[in-house]
C-alpha cells in the first residue's frame, strides 16, 4: 500500500496534506486528472528505478478510483510523446529523500472530487520524473565589521503574536570642543561681524559726501517751537544760472523766461501764511508768505510773520490747505523755518546770489494785503546792501530792487528771469519814508541759518551774555538814564551801554552788576552799541569766560568801577 500511494503521488510529502490537528474543517480540492500526452516509452534496458520514502496507504483509506475521464475516441490514437530526452545508461534516477514519513495515527485523507474514469478511457501514463542534479552549496556571506553595534541586534525576541516597542538607536554624542577651537571659531565670526560693518560704515559716508558735492541734500530735524525729535533729510534745489535755450516755452529771444513764463514756473512754489492767536485757529491775527523748499514741506518766511501765533495754516496756489508747525525761528535775521505734512510738493529752485548783476530783471512774488500769488517785476537797484532791520537793528546783506515789496510780501521770493530764487522779500527792510525802495536778504546768506533752524531749530555758533541794555550815544538816552540816577547833570565822560536787566539763568547774574550800571568795554574793547558788543566778543563760544569792566553812578555824578567776570552762554533762543 506504501508503494502504491507513493508512485500514485511521486512528489508528496508529509507536508502536503493536513493533519485534523492542523486543519480540521478544510480540505484542498484535488484538480481532475487530465490526459497526458507525449510521453517518452521506456526504453528496454533502463528500468524505471524504484520510488523510496512514500508514505504508505493507511488500511481504511483505499485510492477512489478515477472518474470523469474523457474516453478516447475511435481513429484517433494517443501521439507518441516526442522530444523527451531518453535517458543515459549509467544515470540512473536517483531516489527522492528527505520525505518525512507518515506518522502513525495519521492517514491519508481520501482524495475528493476527482472525476471517475470511464470505461474504455485508459489513464495514459505519467512522464517520468527528470533527475535532479546536485545544487552547488551556496558561499557563505561573511560577517559584517562594523564598529557601531547593530540596533536590529538589541531588539527583544518576538514573545507569541506580541513585540516589545522598538528601542530608540542612540545617537553618536560629539565629541567636546576645546576652547582653543571655540576661542578661534569666535574671533572668525567678530572679523566677519567687524568687516560687515566697516563696509556699510565707508558706503554711508561715501554716499553723504556724493550727495553733499552735489547739493542735493542737507540734513534735517523738525521741532515744534525750537526742535524735534524726529530728524529726516531736506532737498534744497540751488543751482547757477542755467544754458539758455531760445526754443523753451514761456521764453525771450535770449532764452530767459518772461514775467509770465517766471509766474508760471514759480507760482505754485510761493505760498499764503495764516497766522492765528489761539490753538483752535480761529483768530486770526496776520499772514504773510511763503516759500517751498523742499518737497517733504519745509517752508521758508520771515520771523515777525510767526509772532504771538499760536496755530499756523499754509494756503496753497491750488487753495488747498495745510496745518503747519514751527521748525525754527530766529528774530536776530528775520527768518524762520514752518513744515506741513506731505510729499512731492513743488520746491522752489534756489540760485546763486553772487552772480546777480545790477540792473538785472527779477520778479517779486507774494501775497500783500492777503492778495494771494501777486506778481511785481522790476530790476535790480544795488547790490550788498547792509540794511538793519528796523525790528532787530541787525545788519543783513541785502539786494536792492525797485518791485513792489509791501506788508504780506514778507516771507516771498524775489526770482531772476531763470525762476531762481535768489532772495527772501521782507516788510521789515522796506523804507517808510522813500517810494520804490525795497530789499531782500539775499539767499546765499539765508540757506545757511535755515539749514541751522533745520538740524537744531535755531542757529549754531552765538552766545548770549544775560543782558539787555540800551545804547548811551543818543543825547535823549543820556538823559533819560541822568533822570533815573537822581542826577542833575549829565556827566561829561558819559558812555557805554546801559543795563535794564539782567537774565537770572545766566551766570552774569553771579557776579556783582546790578541793573542801572553801565558796561564800557568787554574784552578790553570799548562798547558803547550792539554792534561794538558783538564785535567784542566775536570767536567766543558757549562756556568762554568774558570779561567786562564797568561803571555804578550816583546821584551826584561820580562812579564807581569795577571788573566782572563770567561764563557766556549758547544762544539757543533765537532772539536778539
Amino acid at each position: 500500500m506504501q508503494e502504491q500511494q507513493s508512485q500514485a503521488f511521486p512528489n508528496a510529502n508529509a507536508d502536503t496534506f493536513p493533519t485534523p490537528e492542523q486543519n480540521p474543517s478544510q480540505e484542498k480540492p484535488v484538480n481532475p486528472v487530465s490526459t497526458e500526452q507525449n510521453v517518452c516509452p521506456a526504453q528496454p534496458g533502463n528500468p524505471v528505478p524504484p520510488v523510496q520514502n512514500v508514505r504508505p496507504v493507511q488500511p481504511g483509506n483505499p485510492v477512489p478510483p478515477v472518474q470523469n475521464v474523457r474516453p478516447v475516441q475511435p481513429g484517433n490514437p494517443v501521439p507518441p510523446v516526442q522530444n523527451v530526452r531518453p535517458v543515459q545508461p549509467g544515470n540512473s534516477v536517483p531516489p527522492v529523500q528527505n520525505v518525512r514519513p507518515a506518522q502513525p495515527g495519521n492517514p491519508v485523507p481520501p482524495v475528493q472530487n476527482v472525476r471517475p474514469v470511464q470505461p474504455g478511457n485508459s489513464v495514459p501514463p505519467v512522464n517520468p520524473v527528470p533527475p535532479i542534479h546536485q545544487v552547488p552549496p551556496m558561499n557563505q556571506v561573511p560577517p559584517m565589521h562594523n564598529p557601531i553595534p547593530n540596533w536590529y541586534q538589541n531588539q527583544p525576541p518576538k514573545m507569541g503574536s506580541w513585540q516589545a516597542p522598538p528601542q530608540v538607536p542612540p545617537v553618536p554624542q560629539k565629541p567636546p570642543m576645546s576652547p582653543e577651537k571655540k576661542d578661534r571659531r569666535t574671533a572668525f565670526w567678530l572679523k566677519i561681524v567687524a568687516g560687515l560693518l566697516v563696509v556699510l560704515l565707508l558706503y554711508c559716508i561715501g554716499s553723504d559726501v556724493v550727495k553733499y558735492c552735489h547739493g542735493e541734500t542737507v540734513p534735517a530735524a523738525a521741532s515744534s517751537d525750537t526742535v524735534n525729535e524726529d530728524t529726516q533729510k531736506v532737498i534744497i534745489q540751488q543751482q547757477d544760472k542755467p544754458e539758455l535755450d531760445k526754443n523753451a516755452e514761456n521764453t525771450d529771444e535770449n532764452g530767459a523766461y518772461t514775467v509770465e513764463g517766471v509766474a508760471a514756473a514759480v507760482r505754485p512754489s510761493i505760498v499764503e501764511i495764516e497766522t492765528y492767536g489761539d490753538a483752535k485757529g480761529e483768530l486770526l491775527s496776520g499772514t504773510g508768505s511763503g516759500i517751498i523748499s523742499s518737497k517733504d514741506g519745509y517752508i521758508i518766511t520771515n520771523a515777525h510773520v510767526l509772532t504771538d501765533g499760536k496755530s499756523f495754516k499754509v494756503i496753497m496756489s491750488d487753495e488747498s490747505e495745510y496745518a503747519a508747525k514751527v521748525i525754527g525761528k530766529d528774530n536776530k535775521t528775520d527768518l524762520a523755518v514752518i513744515k506741513i505734512d506731505g510729499s512731492d510738493f513743488p520746491a522752489a529752485t534756489m540760485g546763486n546770489s553772487d552772480e546777480v548783476v545790477l540792473g538785472e530783471a527779477v520778479v517779486a512774488i507774494g501775497n500783500p494785503a492777503g492778495l494771494s500769488g501777486s506778481v511785481t517785476n522790476g530790476i535790480v537797484s544795488g547790490l550788498n546792501r547792509q540794511i538793519r532791520s528796523d525790528a532787530t537793528g541787525f545788519d543783513m546783506n541785502c539786494i536792492q530792487t525797485n518791485a513792489a515789496i509791501s506788508p504780506g510780501n514778507s516771507g516771498g521770493a524775489l526770482v531772476n528771469m531763470y525762476g531762481q530764487v535768489i532772495g527772501i522779500t521782507s516788510s521789515k527792510y522796506v523804507s517808510s519814508s522813500y517810494e520804490g525802495l525795497g530789499f531782500a536778504i539775499t539767499i546765499n546768506e539765508v540757506l545757511p541759518i535755515v539749514q541751522d533752524l533745520i538740524d537744531n531749530g535755531y542757529v549754531t555758533d552765538r552766545v548770549r551774555v544775560g543782558i539787555t541794555f540800551i545804547s548811551l550815544l543818543p543825547e535823549e538816552v543820556q538823559q533819560n538814564f541822568a533822570d533815573e540816577i537822581g542826577m542833575k547833570t549829565i556827566p561829561d565822560d558819559l558812555s557805554g551801554v546801559w543795563i535794564t536787566e539782567i537774565a537770572e539763568d545766566c551766570d552774569i547774574a553771579n557776579t556783582e552788576l546790578q541793573v542801572n550800571d553801565v558796561i564800557v568795554s568787554v574784552q578790553g574793547e570799548a562798547v558803547d552799541d550792539y554792534d561794538s558788543l558783538n564785535a567784542a566778543i566775536a570767536g567766543l563760544k558757549g562756556g568762554d569766560t568774558m570779561e567786562a569792566r564797568c561803571r555804578r553812578y550816583q546821584p551826584n555824578g561820580t562812579f564807581e568801577e569795577f571788573t566782572i567776570q563770567c561764563k557766556l552762554m549758547e544762544d539757543t533762543s533765537g532772539n536778539y
